[in-house]
């Protein structure tokens, strides 16, 4: 069955929390690639940083703090993805946004990332204000900068060994795409 694609509403958080908290528990470990740079023993989504992604769910953009996220859904409704847009912090930066995702270990090289960023983009489109989506990734996580290239993301800047994350460096590639015609 093909997952169905939904805006994720705060009723629905804590089934949200659930699956990122497993979803993040891949991050680096056995051959899986390093999709954050969080230290495995950080990789869990709760307190402070859950509390946060909750609240800005409940902000309109354009508003500061706002974001928007979009859950994948297979079976009965078991969340297998998530996309999610969020504002940039800096106040002069309202025209952009940026991009986080991430797909269920079963679901990954299946197109459903794909689906997931397709329907991210759409919103940022439908948005006037909005110009840009910028993301973060890990360079060596190949399949997510393919994945990101195919959509149109280009290469915005590299930073080398941007973090040491459990004894290893970590370069960290910048990316962006353009939203509206400029």
């Amino acid at each position: 069955m093909t997952p169905r694609i939904v805006e994720l509403q705060t009723r629905d958080f804590s089934a949200f929390a659930e699956y990122l908290n497993d979803h993040i528990s891949d991050n680096g470990a056995e051959g899986q690639p390093l999709f954050q740079p969080i230290a495995r023993i950080d990789c869990h989504f709760a307190g402070e940083k859950a509390a946060g992604f909750r609240r800005a769910l409940d902000v309109v953009p354009p508003n500061p703090g706002w974001r928007r996220a979009w859950v994948a859904l297979s079976g009965e409704d078991r969340i297998v993805g998530h996309a999610d847009l969020r504002a940039h912090p800096a106040p002069c930066m309202e025209h952009r946004c940026l991009l986080g995702m991430g797909v269920h270990r079963q679901w990954r090289r299946s197109g459903l990332g794909q689906r997931l960023l397709n329907a991210a983009i759409e919103w940022a489109q439908a948005d006037q204000q909005m110009a840009w989506i910028d993301l973060q990734v890990i360079a060596s996580n190949h399949a997510a900068v393919r994945l990101y290239e195919r959509a149109g993301f280009t290469g915005a800047g590299l930073v080398q060994d941007c973090f040491r994350v459990d004894g290893r460096q970590v370069d960290y590639l910048s990316m962006a795409l353009p939203v509206q015609a400029r």
